[in-house]
């Protein structure tokens, strides 16, 4: 099967993963089973849900290619293409192309786990035993429902102008059951936006406090209540929510749960399982055995110099650090290359493996705080909280200097912590900040970027508008 033809309307595929720790999130799909008969019961809602989380892994998607081409759009990322040290992937995404090659796949990938979703949510209810509770049942609802949002989220992210800009503008589709007649229209942002909220909120009130998932390999690659959280918190901020925001980044603060990584721990955290106590709360799990994300395409093989090497730091965010912090620790050069650096975020769990494989961080502790600065420079109020002091805890662990808490301090301190997470191109959007890039070697009409513009959005797939006659190009496409 051809996963990246995979069409909304035609999504029947459900994910089935083995209960052990070693089949988590690496098995196959079943295609075009009977849903009655292979969501039968608890267990394999569970294994569905287990399954489900795996296309988040898949190379257009955090595997690689929606991580990457945000760094590479915003100008914390460069091709390196004056050295011998790329393979030409990701050439396009760095000049603001797009085609059907580079649009098409997260599109697909993320109506697949919405899919998946809509299939748990929609058949969960009523399977109750003397063995399986109601809350068993729920806490198993509440993965799936923070999936579907996520994935909304990010579709919104990538295909849509901001909430903040254009909320009653095209959106993306949203589809709650699984129908492989529908031809579904465009929701606007707004709508879109207010799914995504219901179904964090819903999942929030369904999932225990306590719920670890029993048989997860990583505790932190599945949901969590505190990832629930961490991701309202960063759905509120897109919105200009701001209270809302606040309150809760200041939930996944104040749990306990989580600790920030201090400047002896942060050069050695990344790309390995998360360990409790630390900053991370949700990441997807990288492994060699996953499904959609096997092979040689993985992202810690894209940031390696000794790999395929594609995608570099540019010269000016690295200028951005002062001598002291210790954030500069996470770039590395080459022998053959010392001019040019690239990310350690994504090393391998074993460098040794060929190909290697990283897990990816999603959420973690210190965009909380960055949020939660944020809101507060924006007028929300939490107490015993400020915005300076939500700035020094980032900085104070990197051994970087204090900086007072202005908005454009917080959204400097956002770009230097958040490098390579996936941010930037986001938070230029919704903040309604101009592109304009410093080291940059591609096309010359994408070194500046004004905003607005329609280039922000990306085209909705070709393959989407061939076979779906009620959708909407998105305008100057």
């Amino acid at each position: 099967m051809n996963m990246k033809k995979l069409m909304i309307y035609g999504l029947l595929l459900l994910t089935l993963g083995m209960s052990s720790c070693d089949g988590f999130l690496t098995e196959p799909p079943v295609t075009e089973l009977d849903t009655e008969t292979v969501l039968a019961d608890y267990e394999s809602l569970s294994k569905a849900m287990i399954g489900a989380y795996s296309a988040l892994n898949d190379g257009t998607w955090y595997g690689a290619g929606f991580v990457l081409s945000c760094e590479l759009r915003a100008g914390n990322a460069k091709n390196p293409t004056n050295t011998d040290f790329t393979s030409g992937r990701y050439i396009n995404e760095y000049s603001w192309i797009y085609l059907d090659t580079n649009t098409s796949g997260l599109w697909s990938y993320a109506y697949f786990a919405i899919a998946q979703a809509n299939n748990i949510i929609n058949n969960i209810d009523g399977k109750e035993t003397p063995d399986v509770t109601t809350q068993d049942l729920n806490n198993v609802k509440g993965e799936a429902l923070f999936l579907r949002a996520l994935s909304y989220f990010d579709l919104l992210r990538t295909y849509a102008q901001p909430y903040t800009y254009e909320p009653q503008g095209l959106g993306v589709s949203i589809t709650l059951v699984v129908d492989k007649d529908a031809r579904p229209a465009r929701n606007t942002v707004a709508e879109g936006f207010d799914q995504v909220v219901k179904d964090l909120l819903e999942a929030e009130s369904l999932m225990d406090d306590e719920y670890t998932r029993y048989n997860a390999a990583d505790p932190y690659s599945v949901a969590s209540k505190p990832a629930i959280w961490g991701l309202l918190s960063r759905v509120y901020l897109y919105m200009g929510e701001w209270q809302k925001s606040a309150d809760y980044a200041t939930k996944v603060i104040d749990s306990g749960l989580f600790n920030m990584f201090t400047e002896s721990q942060l050069p050695n955290v990344w790309g390995k399982d998360a360990s409790d106590g630390g900053e991370v709360i949700f990441e997807v799990y990288g492994s060699d055995k996953n499904y959609y994300n096997e092979y040689w395409e993985d992202i810690s093989w894209m940031t390696n110099p000794d790999g395929y090497a594609d995608v570099a730091s540019t010269a000016d965010l690295r200028d951005l650090y002062e001598e002291s912090d210790v954030r500069l620790k996470l770039f590395r050069s080459h022998k053959d290359a010392p001019d040019h650096f690239w990310t350690t975020k994504y090393s391998a769990k074993d460098p040794a493996s060929r190909p290697s494989y990283a897990n990816i961080v999603v959420l973690r502790l210190s965009e909380m705080y960055l949020n939660r600065a944020e809101a507060l420079a924006h007028g929300a109020t939490i107490a015993g909280a400020t915005a300076d002091d939500d700035l020094l805890t980032i900085t104070s662990n990197r051994g970087a200097s204090p900086v007072t808490a202005t908005l454009e301090n917080i959204l400097l301190e956002r770009r230097k912590e958040l490098a390579f997470e996936g941010h930037l191109v986001y938070d230029m959007a919704r903040t309604g900040t101009s592109l304009h890039r410093v080291d940059y070697q591609g096309a010359a009409d994408a070194k500046d970027i004004e905003f607005p513009s329609y280039r922000w959005a990306l085209p909705i797939p070709k393959s989407e508008m061939d076979a779906n006659p009620n959708m909407v190009q998105n305008d100057g496409y």
